[in-house]
């Protein structure tokens, strides 16, 4: 079971950087009005938080009840937490990459509330999928 959880928690990290990442692009762009930042932005935010990201799964993953099926309270607690570590990433990247106070607060901010949305829906389609290894055991 634990090969499973880990390999579960690895295909999730991918699926949640790939949305996330896309976000975090298209909101700095929004933001900055500069490809090249946003791009910079996106690019680091896309290998800090997949190593982030799985240490935050793993770790609820070791917090859950084996056969627990994930409850809309456990994925808001969930969400909640993954935002406020994702969102002080993305806050310092984009301090140190667009080295603006505001534009690190805009972006930061407004990835809290969009990607909390995302993550959300994310977390509720997970918690419906079985692999199929885990549905043998």
């Amino acid at each position: 079971m634990a090969t499973m959880s880990l390999k579960r928690s690895l295909i999730k990290t991918v699926t949640w950087r790939l949305i996330g990442s896309l976000d975090t692009f298209v909101v700095s762009y929004l933001v900055t009005g500069t490809f090249t930042t946003a791009l910079s932005i996106g690019s680091i935010d896309l290998f800090t938080k997949m190593i982030l990201y799985f240490v935050h799964e793993v770790l609820w993953n070791r917090k859950a009840k084996s056969g627990e099926k994930q409850s809309v309270k456990k994925s808001l607690i969930k969400t909640f937490t993954w935002r406020v570590i994702g969102s002080l990433d993305t806050f310092v990247i984009s301090l140190v990459v667009g080295e603006a106070l505001s534009s690190a607060a805009t972006i930061g901010g407004i990835g809290f509330f969009t990607k909390s949305t995302l993550y959300f829906f994310h977390e509720m389609a997970w918690s419906k999928i079985k692999i199929k290894s885990e549905t043998n055991d």
